[in-house]
């Protein structure tokens, strides 16, 4: 009996951990609440996209303005129940009005005032603040993605990458600059230990106590009321 439940729990911690398999080592993303330049209230973890591009940049920054043509492309490209794209300044919003409005940029996807501390969530309360920096968050609510900085050529196609990887659900997740969450190769080999350590403290440990202990003996009365050991 005692075998059958070891073997049923250490299968119960099995299955749990494919089930979390695809979550190990990511990090949730920070929910949030904003208003766009338009006046729409907006909530990330209502946003029905399989992919939701979350980019922190300001008007002044020389790298998020060669960022947009990419972003414009790629809003284009997909549809909205595929990738969303939420641009976040904590610049005052006639500033980023005027700034999306022009021929040049025409960012026509949702921009908005950080006026909920977003940014302190998704930077970590940093005081650097590097810009831009752009998040991937996949339908469960999960960073798959984590880049600062705009290069060129290189990240584009690595940014494209890592979007069509997680619609085609082929992505395990990337950490380009600052990881998020506990490394999977961690959490695997403490999941080990404990299993291993189940599977001793079960099954192998109560057959070691009952090695140990003494054996019973018996006493019966012999002649002249001497003890007998048997």
């Amino acid at each position: 009996m005692r075998v059958k439940v070891s073997v049923y729990f250490i299968s119960l911690m099995i299955m749990f951990l494919f089930g979390v398999h695809s979550v190990l080592g990511q990090k949730e993303a920070p929910d949030f609440t904003l208003v766009d330049i338009n006046g729409t209230t907006f909530t990330l973890s209502n946003c029905s996209a399989r992919v939701v591009l979350i980019d922190f940049f300001a008007t002044w920054c020389t790298p998020c303005k060669v960022e947009i043509p990419v972003l414009r492309s790629l809003y284009d490209e997909y549809l909205r129940d595929q990738l969303e794209i939420i641009s976040i300044s904590s610049e005052n919003e006639g500033t980023l009005r005027n700034f999306v409005q022009r021929a040049d940029i025409n960012m026509t996807w949702i921009v908005a005032c950080d006026t909920a501390g977003v940014m302190d969530d998704y930077y970590g309360g940093a005081f650097s603040r590097p810009i831009p920096r752009t998040f991937l968050v996949d339908a469960d609510g999960y960073i798959r993605y984590d880049h600062t900085g705009w290069s060129g050529a290189g990240d584009e196609l690595e940014l494209r990458s890592k979007i069509s990887s997680l619609l085609s659900g082929t992505e395990n997740g990337d950490f380009d600059t600052e990881p998020s969450g506990i490394p999977y190769w961690l959490i695997a080999i403490v999941g080990g230990i404990v299993v291993v350590s189940l599977i001793v403290g079960i099954i192998v440990a109560p057959r070691m106590l009952r090695r140990s202990k003494p054996p019973n003996k018996r006493h019966s009365r012999g002649r002249g009321g001497v003890f007998i050991l048997r």
